[in-house]
């Protein structure tokens, strides 16, 4: 079984040339025994889970990094969310009208957003084509496109398990260059070597194991596992927050007709409740003027 659960970066002995391993067992079980998708959309979830755990890795804040993916056919969305510190959630959004079949999950001119959003400073977003439903493709051209370096990943999920392998060049280090000893042709060769990984080793080989068959003749550097797991920031506070911008209005209404307003996750699938009580403590002088002409 591959080092399930865990992200491992790794780098080569002379070269520009960074590396990264991630593979989801228990995660990806705990993300879809809250859902009920169809086998090819479990799979792609997956696919997209992985890529964003191996995505947080290469950005160095802290904050959330989503994926999203876009498109016409029967899935409309499929998203992906992890925070800096290894916690992943996901979602699938299906059409129920259209037909879902291997070759039709995503529909055509579908779009891969990434959104960076960071515990201090500016929100980012980036959005790429989606090339078919090659996820890994698609994220190629992001980095290819927006952050102008060249990367490489190879995805895969099946049978419950999630894994991804990330190749990156990492920028020259300019007059820096000149004193170390620097195997220009690393890229080219490291990236081969790479393609010819199978699916069934990219989910079933440990790390170790994977590396050696990958680069036995390379000089390669892994550093410790950054642990990973399913975790849900839901909560009755946000969506509280939530009530607030649907106004005191709206609420009381619903209030009115079904003497609670009902609230689920679509991520985790808790339940949450507001009564009387609750609306009234998030506005309570809209709530002091009903009551008095109510009185009137």
């Amino acid at each position: 079984m591959a080092t399930a659960d865990s992200l491992q970066r790794f780098t080569f002995d002379k070269s520009h040339v960074r590396g990264e391993l991630v593979c989801l067992k228990k995660t990806l079980g705990d993300i879809l025994e809250r859902q009920s998708y169809p086998e090819p959309v479990n799979a792609l979830l997956g696919q997209l889970l992985a890529a964003a755990a191996l995505l947080s890795a290469t950005v160095k804040i802290s904050g959330l990094l989503t994926l999203q993916v876009q498109g016409n056919g029967p899935v409309q969305l499929l998203q992906a969310e992890t925070t800096h510190d290894g916690k992943l959630r996901g979602i699938a959004r299906i059409d129920s009208e259209k037909t879902l079949t291997q070759g039709n999950i995503l529909g055509e001119d579908g779009r891969l957003i990434i959104t960076i959003d960071p515990d201090e400073g500016r929100r980012y977003q980036g959005i790429v084509a989606l090339e078919g439903d090659n996820l890994a493709t698609s994220l190629e051209g992001y980095f290819r496109q927006s952050e102008q370096l060249a990367t490489r990943l190879w995805l895969s999920c099946e049978q419950g398990v999630a894994a991804g392998l990330l190749l990156q060049e990492l920028p020259k280090l300019g007059e820096l260059q000149e004193e170390m000893e620097v195997d220009e042709d690393a890229w080219t060769r490291l990236t081969h070597l790479a393609s010819t990984v199978r699916d069934d080793e990219l989910l079933h080989l440990d790390n170790e194991q994977l590396l050696h068959r990958l680069y036995h003749e390379e000089v390669v550097r892994t550093y410790d596992l950054e642990p990973l797991k399913f975790s849900c920031s839901c909560s009755k506070e946000r969506l509280a927050v939530a009530m607030e911008q649907m106004g005191y209005e709206e609420c009381q209404e619903i209030l009115d007709e079904q003497k609670k307003i009902r609230a689920d996750c679509q991520f985790c699938g808790q339940h949450y409740s507001f009564d009387q009580s609750d609306i009234n403590g998030l506005f309570p002088l809209q709530s002091a003027k009903n009551q008095v002409n109510k009185l009137h």
